[in-house]
């Protein structure tokens, strides 16, 4: 008959079962760190996605205006702004409060960011126009663009 009392204690068992445990370790820090990692990733990437958004926005916007003088660079609260100019109307970009921001407005009209829609967050916003070349700089970098029905209007 086997009791506990006759059970010989076995060296190989005991190192086997502290390797399995270190190994389990492991794996378990192994996995906290690769979620961490993932995580960091993931949301640089969101972040990123986001400023460039906004210069494909900017982008898309111009060349959905690109008609004769439909296009125009004037002042924003902030520095300049872009105009693009449909019937009686323009929708002015421009940047206010550390933000992109799009405004919709009569022609002429004095400009009030706070009825204006935020297109992204952005430190710094530049717009310049040399013919019909835009070219349009934010945090996230710079996009040129060029209108088709020429020159723009400043």
């Amino acid at each position: 008959m086997y009791t506990h009392a006759t059970r010989q204690k076995d060296p190989a068992a005991a190192c086997a079962l502290a390797l399995f445990g270190l190994l389990l370790g492991c794996m378990l820090a192994l996995s906290a760190f690769g979620a961490q990692v993932y995580r960091a990733l993931t949301a640089a990437q969101a972040r990123n996605n986001a400023s460039r958004a906004a210069l494909s926005y900017v982008s898309a916007r111009l060349r959905a205006a690109d008609t004769a003088g439909a296009v125009a660079l004037g002042a924003g609260p902030e520095g300049p702004a872009l105009l693009l100019r449909e019937k009686g109307y323009e929708t002015r970009i421009y940047l206010y409060e550390g933000c992109l921001v799009e405004e919709y407005a009569a022609a002429g009209s004095a400009l009030a960011p706070q009825n204006a829609q935020v297109i992204a967050r952005t430190g710094s916003f530049s717009a310049a126009a040399a013919g019909g070349l835009y070219t349009v700089t934010t945090d996230a970098g710079t996009v040129q663009i060029c209108l088709h029905s020429g020159e723009g209007s400043a």
